[in-house]
C-alpha cells in the first residue's frame, strides 16, 4: 500500500511538471551562436529579456538567436535557462550585449566672430542662476559687468558671460 501512494505521488508530480511549468536548468555567465571579435568593444543594449524557442533537437539555440536578433545582439550574459519537462521548449532570459549602432559621443563645433564694447547686454551664471547686466569696462583679460536693481558691479572673464541681443 505505501508502495502504491508513493507511486501515486510521483505519477501526480510528473504530470504537474509536464503541464507546462519550466524548471530552470542553469545559469550562464555568458552564451552565445556567434564567433566574437576581441577587438570590437561590446556594450549593453538590453536589460533581462526573454526568448522563447520550441524545437525538436536545438531549442536552446534557437531561443538565443531570436533573442539576439530581436535587440540587434551579439552574446548574452547573465543567461538563465529554463526548459519544458519533454525537452522541446526552452526560455531563455538574459543581458543582451551588442555593438552599439548609433553614434553618442557626437562633438559639435560653432565660431562666431563676437565682438563686445561698452554698453553691450551680457548674461552670465552667478550662484547657479542665470544674471542679466551690462558691460561697463572692458580690460585686456576680463570684463567689468554692472547688474542688478543696485547697480552691483563684478569683473569677469570672457568666457564666463555670453552677449544678447
Amino acid at each position: 500500500m505505501k508502495n502504491l501512494n508513493v507511486l501515486l505521488a510521483s505519477l501526480l508530480l510528473a504530470s504537474l511538471f509536464s503541464c507546462g511549468s519550466y524548471v530552470r536548468i542553469g545559469d550562464l555567465t555568458g552564451i552565445s551562436n556567434r564567433n566574437l571579435n576581441d577587438n570590437e568593444k561590446y556594450v549593453l543594449l538590453e536589460r533581462e529579456v526573454e526568448a522563447v524557442a520550441k524545437s525538436e533537437n536545438d531549442a536552446l539555440e534557437q531561443a538565443v538567436d531570436n533573442l539576439t536578433k530581436e535587440h540587434e545582439g551579439e552574446f548574452l550574459r547573465n543567461a538563465k535557462i529554463y526548459v519544458k519537462s519533454n525537452g522541446k521548449k526552452v526560455k531563455v532570459i538574459g543581458d543582451v550585449w551588442g555593438i552599439q549602432k548609433t553614434n553618442v559621443n557626437i562633438t559639435t563645433n560653432a565660431s562666431a566672430k563676437i565682438e563686445l564694447k561698452i554698453g553691450d547686454n551680457i548674461v552670465f551664471k552667478r550662484k547657479g542662476n542665470i544674471i542679466d547686466g551690462k558691460i561697463i569696462g572692458l580690460n585686456p583679460n576680463s570684463i567689468i559687468v554692472e547688474y542688478g536693481k543696485r547697480k552691483k558691479r563684478v569683473e569677469l572673464k570672457y568666457d564666463e558671460v555670453t552677449k544678447t541681443e
